[in-house]
């Protein structure tokens, strides 16, 4: 099933589009390699889960912090269908939620950038990328810290 997901900030206001193809499960949250990477201390790891089961698109609640669909909020482990135009509310984000049909789509490939770019916008988006190139820096001078001591 192909999901667009707008992702919005609510203290920034800034916005971030995503396209998912929603196979088995897909999960959202701070965790690196999310599709849907977001950032905050009120945020999980692993937030909620999008999956489709008989035709339908589902958000299963994962985190203590809460998780609410169209302001309703979603009891811990247990799952809500969603339909295009509702919104799935998190600590900090509201995110959109727009399905389409597979026949709709535009000839694959067809002006859109490949997913990972996508994914890779939408961290970037919310990471100071001073901070990722700090954080990385960082990561390499402990490797060859490592590699010294060893050797």
């Amino acid at each position: 099933m192909h999901v667009t997901l707008t992702c919005s900030n609510t203290s920034t206001q800034e916005a971030v589009e995503a396209e998912l193809e929603i196979g088995e499960r897909v999960v959202v949250g701070r965790q690196l390699g999310s599709p849907l990477m977001l950032q905050g201390e009120a945020l999980s790891r692993q937030h909620f889960a999008l999956s489709v089961v008989d035709d339908q698109l589902t958000v299963e609640n994962l985190s203590s912090n809460g998780t609410r669909i169209n302001g309703v909020s979603l009891p811990l482990q247990e799952s809500s269908p969603v339909q295009s135009g509702d919104f799935i509310e998190l600590p900090g984000y509201q995110i959109r939620v727009e399905l389409r049909e597979a026949g709709h789509d535009a000839i694959a490939g067809e002006g859109k950038s490949p997913a990972w770019q996508a994914y890779g916008k939408i961290a970037l988006k919310f990471f100071d990328p001073l901070e990722i190139t700090l954080a990385i820096c960082s990561l390499a001078c402990i490797g060859i810290f490592i590699y010294y001591i060893a050797t």
